[in-house]
């Protein structure tokens, strides 16, 4: 079967489907397939929905043969083939993802009971393929990153959060060793491209030059502090995963926004159960990183910001109850604790919220080509991103409260 470029070949699927029915005999009757990648957003894979149609014959003590259709239901993640294939590689991508995929969050789903992530049905690592349970199949949905989240659906991110930051240090506290995967990972880490740093620093001097000419007197003031803080935007970034040996550290999801969640919700529309997708960027550091992230990109406008210490009192109240039901040795941060190694990393609110939302903020024809702009234009972003209108208005609130945070200085 062809996926773009690649070929896979029909026993990879045999071998797949084996796995899970280890005792019967597999025959594929049917492949089919399409790319479902978001334009801007999807350039550090390739990701295809696969259908395989097959026919399970198995035999009885009475030696007789019983047969039955079946059909599975696949997300096949493959390197991509573009210039960005040297970047993937380069911050060891797909290796850190099989490692969490394969090795670590299994673990953490059986310490606390609860599944997290999606199963991962087969690996192969030359050519670099992963192909996992088909969520949507499964009624999980994706939320509209236009939208952002309710208050429900944050509330049960905080909490699936807290639970694998628990599980991951009970892992690490059994074999100490495993944190060496994943310490020089996330989205910044010291291999990310030099571009990915200068996209930052850009984005940040368009971003102030624009708002500081505008009438509302908080923004425009926010707009010199923005053009002052590019000048040491990359270094600060670069410093971001470091932490201190009294620091509570976990495994970060490291890139937990709307489009790397999936729900599966009532016929009211409330969110009962979560997947988290895509560990490409796992990092061992505080918990500051994945909440920051999250915090500053996913609520819906008409609570962002408002209710961020109810989110991190959930957060600590979960991961407290969960760390002292697995056993956990350490103690989780008090949430004065919490908020200090949070300020230590506010470079990072800033980079989530400023340089990376607005751009996910914007609808697809406005979307710039992330890969070409890191590979091909040396991080010189040319995107509006105020082309929506709803980024303005974001502005307009966001602008006052990371002021106020002291997340400029």
């Amino acid at each position: 079967m062809e996926l773009g470029n690649f070929r896979i070949e029909e026993y990879v699927f045999e071998k797949m489907l084996s796995n899970q029915v280890p005792d019967e005999t597999i025959k594929i009757l049917e492949i089919t397939n399409h790319c479902f990648s978001e334009k801007g957003l999807n350039f550090l894979s390739q990701l295809y929905e696969v259908s395989v149609k097959y026919v399970v014959t198995k035999e009885s003590s009475r030696n007789e043969t019983k047969e039955s259709e079946r059909w599975a239901d696949a997300i096949i993640k493959i390197e991509p083939v573009d210039e960005s294939l040297e970047m993937v590689r380069q911050q060891n991508l797909f290796p850190v993802e099989l490692k969490v995929l394969r090795d670590i969050l299994p673990r953490i789903q059986k310490l606390v009971g609860c599944q997290i992530g999606p199963m991962l049905w087969y690996s192969c690592k030359n050519p670099a393929i992963l192909i996992m349970e088909n969520l949507t199949t499964k009624g999980f949905i994706m939320k509209d990153r236009l939208k952002g989240m309710s208050l429900e659906h944050c509330r049960l991110v905080i909490e699936r959060i807290a639970m694998y930051h628990a599980g991951s240090v009970a892992i690490f506290e059994e074999n100490l060793g495993m944190i060496e995967w994943f310490k020089d990972g996330g989205v910044l880490s010291s291999t990310c491209p030099k571009s990915y740093l200068k996209l930052t620093e850009v984005s940040l001097l368009r971003i102030g030059k624009e708002i500081q000419t505008w009438a509302d007197k908080e923004c425009a003031e926010s707009g010199k502090k923005l053009i002052k803080l590019a000048d040491t935007v990359q270094e600060r970034c670069l410093n971001v995963y470091k932490y201190d040996s009294d620091e509570l550290c976990v495994l970060n999801h490291g890139d937990c926004w709307i489009n790397n969640i999936m729900f599966r919700e009532n016929e009211k529309g409330e969110p009962i159960d979560l997947r988290l997708v895509d560990y490409q960027m796992a990092v061992y550091s505080s918990p500051a990183i994945d909440l920051l992230y999250f915090l500053n990109i996913c609520p819906e406008f008409a609570m962002k910001y408002d209710r961020d210490d109810y989110f991190l009192e959930v957060y600590l109240s979960t991961l407290n109850k969960t760390m002292t039901k697995i056993g956990c040795k350490r103690k989780p941060p008090t949430i004065e604790q919490l908020k200090e190694a949070m300020h230590k990393r506010r470079i990072y609110a800033v980079f989530a919220g400023v340089v990376l939302y607005l751009r996910m903020m914007a609808k697809n024809e406005d979307t710039e080509d992330f890969g070409k702009v890191l590979m091909k234009l040396g991080g010189q972003t040319k995107m509006n991103v105020f082309k929506n209108p709803d980024a303005v208005k974001l502005m307009h609130k966001m602008m006052p409260v990371m002021n106020k945070r002291g997340y400029f200085d």
